[in-house]
Formats: C-alpha cells, sequence, structure tokens
C-alpha cells in the first residue's frame, strides 16, 4: 500500500492538562515551551537583554517592580530590593529614591493615587510609604493608625484603602487625602464580622461590573480563606455603602497573587487562576474553569510547593497582547504561565536563567524582568537570551509535544516513515524532531540540520562581507532624496535570511497513535510553526 499523509495542525490553541490524552483536539499541546500561540502561527518567543544602567547600582535580589506614571508626562520603574528602592528610567538612569529610615523587606503590594505610588508590606517594622515622583519615598503621614501594621493598600474612588495585618480591618482616607502632607486621620471599617469563613483579609480592590448598557464599579475585600465581600457605594460611613455579593474561591497564593486585567482582576489561587468577571456568570467552580481550566493542574503543583509568597504573581502586558502569571519552581528559580486574549491559548515561557525573573512588570511598552542578582531585562527583545553590552547571548530554546492522533484510523496498526515540518525560520536550524508512540515517551528524539539557505540579503556587494542599501557602494550617495551619503553596514536594517523550511526527515516508531515532538535552539532568527506532515504505512486493524 502506497504511504499515507497526514497534517498535524500547529499547536495554535495551546496547552490542554485536561483532555483525556487519546481524545485530544489536535490543535493543542501536551507540552509547550517557549512558543506563544497568539494571533497567526504559533511563533517561539523573543529574547531578552540587560537594560544598561547608569547612576546608583542595584544589587541584592530584585523583590518588586512597578511603573510609575509621574505628573510631568514621563514614567518611571520602581524597583525594590530588601533594603533599597530605586526610580528607573527609560534610558536606563538608576535613581536611589530609598527614605530617610529603610524598609527591611522589598516584597511589597502598591497602589497609585495622584500620580504617587503607595507601597506597604507583611514587615510588622516598616511603615507605609510613598514616592511622589521627586526626591525620596517618605512615610505616609497618615495619623490613627500604627503605619507598620498596614501590609496592602489600593485606591478607590478618590481614596487610600490599607488593610491592618492579620485582621479584617481596613483603614480608608477622606476622598483627595493623599497622605503626602499634614497629618490626615484615617477611619476604620472591620470587616471580620462578614467574613463568614474567618482568616483575615489580604488585599482589597475595585472592580468594575458591566450588566448590558450599564457599569457599576464596586470595591472588594478577599481574605486568606478565599471569601470575597463587595461593596457599592463611597466608602463604609457613606450613606450608600451597602453588600451586593459574597463568593468563596480557592485561597489565594499571597499578598499579591493577581493580575489587573484592564477593569477585571484574576486571582491566583491554589486551584488555579479565578477571574472576578466570571464569578458574576458562573458559580465558583465554572469560575475557576473559565479561561484556565487547561492549566489549572500547573499553578496546584507548585503551589503545594510554594502555598504562599509573594513570588506569586503577574502582569497584563496589553502590546503584545498576553498575560503572564510567574510560577515559583524554587526559592531561586521562575518561570512564566501565559495567556493569549487572542486565542485564549496558554503556553509557559523558561528564560535561559529562571532566576533572571525573580519579578516581572510591564514598563516602556515591554515587559522587564528583575533577577536575583539585581540585574535588569528588557523582555520580548531580540532573538538571544541574557544578552549584555559584553555578551551577544544564549540561544532561545523552544519545544513541544503534539496532541495523539489516530490519523483517522484508530483500529489500524501504523509504521511511521517520516515527519515534514512547515516552519519559518533561518536555513540550517537544527530541529529535534520525532514521534512518541501510542502515549509512550520515547527516550530518544532525533536532532536534524535543515538545508542551507540559498538567500543572499539585497544590497550585497558582492566578494565582500559589507553590505549597504540597495546596493549603492559605501562612500556613495544615495539615488532617492535625502541624498545621504552611504555608509558601511553588516546588512541592512529591512533585510531579512529567514525562509520556509519543508524538509523532509525520517523517523522511527510504529504503533496506532502518534504525537509529534519538536524543539530546537535558535539564536538570531524567529521562528514560526505552521504544522507537520506525518507519512505512514497503514497496517490492518490489531
Amino acid at each position: 500500500m502506497a504511504l499515507q499523509g497526514y497534517t498535524i495542525p500547529p499547536p495554535y490553541g495551546g496547552l490542554d492538562l485536561v483532555a483525556p490524552i487519546d481524545q485530544m483536539d489536535p490543535n493543542y499541546a501536551l507540552e509547550l515551551v517557549n512558543v506563544f500561540p497568539g494571533a497567526g502561527a504559533p511563533s517561539v518567543r523573543l529574547g531578552y537583554q540587560e537594560l544598561a544602567t547608569t547612576g546608583a547600582t542595584i544589587s541584592g535580589e530584585i523583590q518588586f517592580m512597578y511603573r510609575l506614571p509621574k505628573k510631568d508626562g514621563t514614567t518611571v520603574l520602581i524597583v525594590a530590593t530588601a533594603t533599597k528602592l530605586y526610580a528607573v528610567t527609560t534610558s536606563g538612569v538608576v535613581t536611589d529614591i530609598t527614605k530617610a529610615t529603610p524598609h527591611t523587606s522589598g516584597e511589597f503590594s502598591w497602589a497609585i493615587l495622584n500620580n504617587n505610588i503607595y507601597l506597604t508590606n507583611a514587615s510588622a517594622a516598616d511603615a507605609a510609604q510613598v514616592y511622589t515622583g521627586t526626591g525620596v519615598a517618605i512615610n505616609v503621614t497618615y495619623t490613627g493608625v500604627t503605619l507598620s501594621n498596614l501590609v496592602s493598600c489600593a485606591s478607590y474612588k478618590r481614596r487610600m484603602i490599607f488593610v491592618e495585618k492579620n485582621t479584617g480591618k481596613i483603614w480608608y482616607s477622606k476622598v483627595d487625602e493623599d497622605g503626602t502632607t499634614g497629618s490626615p486621620t484615617l477611619k476604620s471599617e472591620d470587616l471580620a464580622y462578614n467574613l463568614t469563613r474567618g482568616g483575615y483579609l489580604l488585599w482589597t480592590g475595585s472592580y468594575t461590573n458591566q450588566t448590558a448598557s450599564t457599569a457599576a464599579e464596586y470595591f472588594y475585600a478577599i481574605s486568606s480563606e478565599g471569601e470575597i465581600i463587595m461593596y457599592a457605594g463611597d466608602a463604609p460611613d457613606a450613606a450608600n455603602w451597602t453588600q451586593v455579593a459574597r463568593f468563596y474561591i480557592g485561597h489565594p497564593l499571597g499578598y499579591r497573587s493577581f493580575v489587573r486585567v484592564n477593569q477585571d482582576t484574576w486571582i491566583i489561587t491554589k486551584q488555579g487562576i479565578v477571574p472576578l468577571s466570571a464569578l458574576f456568570e458562573n458559580d465558583p467552580e465554572a469560575a475557576l474553569n473559565f479561561f484556565s481550566s487547561r492549566v489549572n493542574s500547573i499553578v496546584s503543583q507548585y503551589a503545594s510547593v510554594t502555598p504562599f509568597d509573594h513570588s506569586w504573581y503577574g502582569f497584563f502586558w496589553p502590546e503584545g497582547r498576553r498575560i503572564y502569571f510567574n510560577i515559583p519552581e524554587s526559592s531561586t528559580s521562575n518561570f512564566f504561565l501565559v495567556y493569549s486574549i487572542d486565542t485564549k491559548g496558554w503556553t509557559t515561557f523558561k528564560l535561559y536563567d529562571g532566576s533572571d525573573c525573580a519579578q516581572a512588570a510591564t514598563f516602556n511598552s515591554f515587559p522587564y524582568y528583575g533577577g536575583i542578582d539585581g540585574k535588569l531585562w528588557r523582555g520580548e527583545t531580540g532573538y538571544a537570551d541574557a544578552v549584555t553590552s559584553t555578551d551577544t547571548g544564549q540561544p532561545i530554546t523552544f519545544a513541544g509535544r503534539t496532541a495523539f492522533s489516530f490519523y483517522d484510523a484508530r483500529g489500524n496498526y501504523k509504521a511511521f516513515k517520516d515527519i515534514r515540518p512547515l516552519f519559518k525560520a533561518k536555513k540550517g536550524v537544527q530541529l529535534a524532531l520525532g514521534l512518541d508512540t501510542d502515549f509512550k515517551r520515547a527516550p530518544v528524539v532525533t536532532n536534524v540540520t535543515t538545508a542551507p539557505g540559498t538567500f543572499t540579503p539585497w544590497g550585497s556587494t558582492g566578494g565582500s562581507p559589507t553590505y549597504t542599501p540597495w546596493g549603492v557602494a559605501p562612500g556613495t550617495y544615495l539615488p532617492i532624496p535625502p541624498f545621504t551619503l552611504v555608509p558601511a553596514v553588516t546588512a541592512p536594517a529591512w533585510s531579512s535570511d529567514e525562509e520556509y523550511i519543508f524538509d523532509r526527515f525520517a523517523v522511527k516508531g510504529q504503533g496506532h497513535c502518534a504525537a509529534v515532538r519538536f524543539g530546537g535552539s535558535i539564536k538570531n532568527s524567529g521562528c514560526q510553526i505552521f504544522g507537520f506532515e506525518v507519512r505512514f504505512d497503514l497496517g490492518g486493524q490489531v
């Protein structure tokens, strides 16, 4: 019988760790590392490079990062270590803004009000502080409460709201009292009498609920036991203050185990990820599975290792159309669980060194990472990992394992012959390709090298490694406006040597079904994955 051919689609649906292994949708993957299932074809993530820093030197583990848009229209990245606070500009200028009495823990919760950033932590020795964008940080000037007892903060309807440690009590300011001058007094409200599961408050926030053509902003408070209480109104002492909802979810994993996604908040719990918006539309179990059902097991797995910690956090990168959730795999190493808001697919991002992303945040339209060694990195930049001024960096490794397929012949035995992957990358790249048959993991996946490319960059002057735009020789002028003098460059900025790879490679394997294993490493080249053609001899039914 002639060879049978079957096309396996790329894993643009992302990870699926829930579906029965013999009935998975072929668009999903059993494993996916550093491949983003965004709009279009899945592609290998970009690399990261060290931010060129001048001024103060950051030393020690970075424990907090968040961006602060200032009143003058500029934005700085606020970075904290165990005892220092810094403001970093987009050009990499680092300024020490540590308050006169340094903090003892940089594991901050944060809020922004009136272009000021407020910072609190769970250290009983550290007072709540504020940075106004100039000078150095100061202790907030609020009175009526012991400032070091305030462990989390939020802004709501022109007020600051704080949570007192190991209690159900919140402290709130009057309208437009920002606690940077004077001695404004905070008022308190004890919500412990409304917590039916006990425990203590972790954080508060605001949520806008959209129903039909109207929207309403609510205040919510969440406890260590996963109980969420929601209120409408201006403040606890206002006449319009009233409770509107109560929800129960899994135990949150830290004081900042959430991600703000536009007007929504996604909460990271021991059971998985729960969006607040889903609680209004579904029961808690359905809300838990609303976006993250296929990967909640990853969160639960690592929550059993690190059950409550500042390493549980995340951030939304709107320009990249994705949401990152940090997963602590050890005390010194982390990786990201990443969600595509276009395809609703999930994947994992693992940096060259897991200690390079102890913290992360968006800044200057990019994700930024902070390492345990104090280094700052700009992510999703270039085609190599850990690039510095003295090192061209490391290759970006990637890997995947597709769903198992019976190739439209579930009862027939098959002798697999070859795979033809369709990739777009630099010709000559080395790939790892193979098949796992009948749900067993193959011990070895063959490394193959694609055929060398035939690409010649436009502008080659021939016989020399020197290139110029439009093929014009160095030292002459462009024949088009603005008629500039042409310098010698190594390659035209607008050229690309990425080509479609559609080579066929022999594989071994026999069985009823098979999953494609693929992977490799790239440097100085992008990589997109469009699918796989698998050929086999079809035997009789067994």
